[in-house]
């Protein structure tokens, strides 16, 4: 079962976009129209003019056998659209018939559903989130736990009080009529003998919120699935997978694929990761790229620098000088503070129970402090009793109240990164022009392609940013169509997410050198 679930959830992902057809000759003749070296020379206009005619004839060809991208998606998505790849088991036909009624989870049910909340770090929760869903039609448990996958979650896990509470205060207000048998949570003794319950995300089974009676289940049962009841107390009570009148679900996000401390489903929202397939899985870690640290600006309208600020896990942890070296290597600085303004800024990126490592170094032996960027410290923030040990070499941003400590060389784990950098001279600081698809970023590093190669930055449709657009890049947008712009940025000419004409046409509109 737990195989149809993933095969499930591999089915229901997005299907490969069409892109147009072309064969090697098709390509030779476009490439030959499109280099000026492989032809008479000819007026700039004309030649984009010919090729502008043959990529419309190319493109037409294609729309014509194929029809549009998104009408050939729709057909190869629906029953008679679909190709007969692999013969589907009784098990695998029962699955797929269930989740076409509840896999309209992301649309039809968004009315039904509660917007997800944060327990957060600092009102002693684990920084997950978690939301409420009902389906308009009965469910079953194993349904849940793959609409969950599906979103990028999981079903909810419980271990403690007040995590129990937390979940009910999403669940109790819902109306009753839809609420109805109460909604499943990932507890399970599937798989194990009856009453050995387990949470389907590894967590320890110790805390347990049993309704008077339950588990009521025995040896042979098949009671194994947990929900809350809905018609007592809302404790929890053991059931069968599909039995009841089963509407509802409490999703669970604490994915951290990019390992920054942070869930990710949060980055996703406040726009610090991109998801554009709407996953709930962030574009870089399906794609297998560095994600980009999750940042805040201290904007220069609110009394700012314009940088941008942010924390930088690593575990195992790591030593001071190897933080630093870390944080040049991604495009920034361990951040240097300033002024008191700038210290409340960055107070808000303090770990609690744990003290956050930022930019400042003693010599050694001594107690003269220096920023690791060179500039003069002219400020300083050091707690009662802090800033004269002469073993500690350097400084931690306190959690209670973003005062400075003076540390040793004990491995940290968290730095606070600065970027300030603006290669291009442009006024604006690179990171924030990536972010927001303005400077490609093809390799994750948090400097622009641009300024490492050496070519104009202001130069739309030159996908290999070697000074010129040219029939590479012309070959690169028409092989990448209709695919994700965050797996093939380069090709994403006005950075509107999706690769397309606008983007063809921004090839053929600029041809030939940069500015």
């Amino acid at each position: 079962m737990r195989e149809s679930c993933r095969t499930a959830r591999r089915l229901a992902d997005t299907h490969p976009a069409v892109t147009p057809n072309i064969d090697q000759r098709s390509a030779a003749r476009i490439l030959d129209l499109a280099d000026p070296a492989a032809r008479p020379r000819r007026p700039r206009a004309l030649a984009a003019g010919a090729l502008f005619f043959v990529i419309s004839a190319f493109c037409a060809h294609g729309f014509v056998l194929r029809g549009s991208p998104d009408a050939a998606r729709a057909a190869e998505m629906s029953p008679a659209g679909a190709t007969n790849a692999h013969a589907e088991s009784p098990e695998m036909k029962q699955m797929l018939s269930r989740l076409s009624v509840a896999g309209a989870v992301a649309v039809g049910s968004s009315a039904l559903a509660q917007d997800a909340v944060q327990w957060r770090v600092e009102d002693g929760g684990n920084g997950h989130w978690y939301a409420f869903k009902a389906e308009s039609t009965v469910i079953c448990w194993h349904d849940a736990r793959a609409l969950c996958e599906l979103q990028g979650g999981h079903l909810a896990s419980i271990t403690s009080p007040a995590e129990n509470q937390l979940l009910l205060s999403l669940t109790i207000p819902n109306n009753p009529g839809v609420v109805q048998g109460g909604p499943y949570i990932g507890g399970t003794c599937e798989g194990l003998p009856w009453g050995q319950w387990y949470w389907i995300t590894g967590e320890p089974f110790s805390y347990t919120a049993w309704m008077s009676g339950a588990p009521n289940g025995s040896s042979g049962t098949t009671e194994q699935y947990l929900h809350f009841w809905r018609w007592s107390n809302l404790g929890w009570n053991d059931q069968i997978d599909c039995g009841g009148l089963m509407f509802s679900y409490l999703i669970e996000w604490s994915a951290d694929c990019n390992s920054d401390g942070i869930v990710d489903y949060g980055q996703i929202l406040d726009g610090s990761l991109t998801d554009t397939n709407t996953n709930n899985i962030p574009d870089c870690c399906e794609a297998g790229v560095s994600c980009p640290i999750a940042a805040k600006q201290w904007r220069v309208e609110d009394g700012g620098n314009g940088h941008w600020y942010g924390l930088k896990r690593m575990q195992p942890s790591v030593s001071p000088e190897s933080f630093f070296t870390l944080a040049d290597q991604i495009g920034g600085h361990a951040a240097t503070i300033t002024s008191s303004a700038e210290n409340g800024f960055c107070g808000q990126f303090v770990v609690p129970y744990d003290g956050t490592l930022f930019g400042l170094r003693k010599l050694a032996g001594t107690n003269q402090v220096s920023w690791v960027t060179g500039e003069s410290v002219t400020y300083v923030n050091w707690n009662t009793g802090e800033g004269t040990n002469l073993g500690e070499r350097y400084a931690l941003l306190l959690a209670n109240n973003a005062k400075w400590q003076d540390t040793d060389l004990t491995p940290r784990q968290w730095l606070l990164v600065e970027f300030d950098a603006d290669c291009n001279s442009d006024g604006i600081v690179d990171f924030g022009q990536i972010r927001a698809g303005e400077l490609a970023d093809a390799n994750a590093n948090n400097i622009p392609d641009c300024c490492e190669v050496g070519t104009a930055c202001d130069c739309p449709g030159d996908t290999n940013r070697d000074g010129a657009i040219d029939g590479i890049d012309l070959a690169t947008v028409l092989t990448r169509w209709g695919q994700s712009a965050a797996k093939f940025p380069e090709a994403d000419c006005n950075r509107d997410g999706v690769i397309d004409g606008s983007d063809l046409a921004i090839v053929l509109g600029s041809w030939g050198a940069c500015p």
